[in-house]
């Protein structure tokens, strides 16, 4: 066996270390006099896995799951101190006219010190249970919203390195129709071509623009919004498509919605509710007819000046009083009332557990049969892109001959960078849909994050 590495207690920033190489290039470059003064640092890529652990640490869903896991925590642990011995001290200092009366049900003294626990509850025991599966329900809100985080940088990080590959490809095409725009304008001038074929270039260079328009607003919605989940600037946000680990291919033959059902947190976390639901029911229901009963003390130091000594025969500064307080329930509508409607809670949680799971293996198998189609989809992207190269050579090789100009080889390039952009898209879709299948079935986490 090999030794394990020993590991560093300070933890380096990833990007820290980018930025140090990058502000390393950037001094090289300005000594050499290659970059000027006031270009920026240039920006270095953010692996993929570097960009989910950055998301991880700085997610405020995250971070409102956790206190809501801490939150649930001391409920529980609010009604376990029941059997715990509660003790106060106090004093109930006051002047007394006659017969020594009570202040607010507390004789007037000097000092006094109570105490009460309970010894035997059997609905609080139900609430305790209640609250424990409560508390176990948060954890998988928690890991449930870790998923969450993790997709949601996936793809954001697939979609902006695909829009800057079709940004790249259509910035291409806006060259090619601007030669075009160039050529049919010298035609025109020439005689040759009409004025309706200078508008028609016009009009598709016009349609390219609106597209690398779009892809670029996009791109820094994408760009900002990845920034927001990393805690670093926008500029910062460069994409390395080579650190992405390849998304699995998922089988038709699998029972992938049995599998999604077994692993969904969504699952999980709905049968923790019902469980606790039902817990709460049934402590409602005992509190209509078991018993309670609880352990209470007091003592009390009274003053003489209070008139203890003048009515009553048998005075003593030093008072105590400890026993236990035992309660029969014996007609308690409302408590009833309260029984019934915890149990119908229950149902209504039980129903929804139903519906979770059918909704869970619903959009498991709509995932999985849609990742043929996808997949159909960009094959058939591919092939014309590869059928729209072949177009663009035999047009280069026509025009050797004279049997091709150029208007027919940029109107080649146009129809080849349109038909890569539209692969560029079709691969998008397959792999959005892989990662919501890969989040449905439990996988996410161990294909963006392995365990080594």
């Amino acid at each position: 066996m090999h030794p394990k590495p020993r590991r560093s207690k300070r933890k380096s920033n990833p990007i820290v270390g980018y930025a140090r190489l990058a502000a390393l290039a950037y001094a090289l470059c300005s000594i050499a006099g290659t970059c000027r003064a006031a270009d920026p640092p240039p920006a270095v890529p953010i692996p993929f896995r570097n960009a989910v652990e950055l998301a991880l640490q700085h997610s405020g869903v995250m971070g409102i799951a956790a206190v809501n896991q801490w939150r649930a925590r001391k409920q529980y642990e609010e009604i376990r101190a029941n059997w715990i011995p509660q003790l106060t001290v106090g004093s109930a200092l006051g002047y007394s006219y006659g017969f020594p009366l009570t202040l607010e049900g507390s004789a007037p003294s000097v000092v006094n010190f109570n105490s009460s626990q309970v010894l035997f509850d059997w609905s609080l025991k139900e609430y305790l249970k209640a609250a424990k599966i409560q508390w176990k329900a948060t954890s998988l809100d928690v890991q449930d919203k870790r998923d969450g985080v993790i997709l949601d940088v996936a793809l954001t990080y697939a979609q902006l390195d695909q829009l800057t590959a079709k940004i790249a490809t259509l910035t291409e095409a806006q060259t090619a129709a601007e030669k075009g725009e160039f050529v049919s304008q010298q035609r025109l001038q020439e005689g040759v071509d009409s004025k309706l074929e200078l508008t028609r270039s016009q009009l598709l260079t016009a349609r390219i623009r609106l597209r690398i328009a779009e892809a670029q607003g996009q791109a820094d919605v994408l760009r900002q919004h990845l920034a927001g989940l990393l805690g670093v600037q926008p500029d910062a946000i460069v994409t390395d498509p080579q650190s992405m680990p390849t998304i699995p291919t998922a089988s038709q033959e699998q029972d992938l919605p049995a599998q999604a059902v077994a692993s969904s947190l969504a699952v999980k976390q709905a049968h923790e509710q019902t469980s606790a639901a039902q817990a709460r029911a049934l402590g409602e229901h005992r509190a209509t007819r078991l018993p309670t009963i609880d352990l209470a003390s007091q003592y009390a130091y009274l003053a003489t000046y209070n008139n203890y000594d003048s009515y009553f025969l048998n005075y003593t500064a030093n008072n105590l009083a400890a026993g236990l307080n035992i309660k029969f329930p014996f007609f308690n509508p409302v408590q009833r009332a309260k029984a019934e409607e915890a149990k119908a809670d229950a149902l209504i949680a039980g129903k929804q557990e139903e519906l979770t799971k059918g909704k869970v293996r619903e959009d498991t198998l709509k995932l999985q049969r849609s990742l043929r189609q996808l997949s159909a989809a960009r094959d058939v992207a591919k092939l014309e892109w590869e059928v729209s190269q072949g177009d663009l050579e035999a047009v280069k090789g026509r025009m050797q001959t004279g049997a091709a100009n150029t208007r027919d080889e940029q109107n080649a390039e146009l129809d080849s960078d349109d038909k890569h952009a539209a692969y560029l898209d079709a691969e998008f879709e397959l792999s959005r849909a892989q990662l919501q299948l890969l989040r449905l079935t439990g996988e996410l986490e161990n294909w963006a994050v392995p365990t080594p």
